[in-house]
């Protein structure tokens, strides 16, 4: 039987997870050619080094549900990690910060990252990764 743990509750535990790299542009073709190369765990999207607007990435990661894969996206730069929160809000299941040099950076995205009591980040976003089922 597979593995139904989620791919954080593998990340936890310590075991191997493997991501591929797409493009943000890839269509639903492409993006099932990518993944029957491998058995891949989610797929990377990046912003750091491409093109991207909010209304691509919740079509990117709107897709990749659909092939049942979780999105990983990487933001432009750290001082965007101010917007985790909202970026998580478009589907997102991880944020990748790069660039990232002290321990005050890193704090600064995982603030934007959890909901309070933990973090600062809002309630909010209806392509957010997790709400499909949810009555409210």
């Amino acid at each position: 039987m597979a593995d139904q743990a989620s791919l954080k509750e593998r990340i936890v535990r310590g075991d191997t997870v493997i991501g591929v790299s797409a493009p943000l542009n890839a269509t639903k073709s492409e993006l099932e050619d990518i993944f029957s190369k491998d058995s891949y765990d989610f797929v990377n999207a990046d912003a750091q080094h491409s093109p991207y607007n909010e209304e691509r990435l919740v079509e990117f990661c709107e897709t990749a549900k659909e092939l049942g894969m979780p999105v990983q996206f990487r933001i432009k730069h750290t001082r965007q990690a101010y917007l985790v929160g909202n970026v998580l809000d478009l589907g997102p299941l991880g944020i990748e910060v790069p660039l990232v040099e002290d321990e005050s950076e890193v704090d600064e995205a995982l603030r934007w990252f959890y909901y309070p009591q933990v973090g600062g980040r809002s309630w909010g976003g209806a392509a957010r990764y997790g709400i499909e089922g949810r009555g409210d």
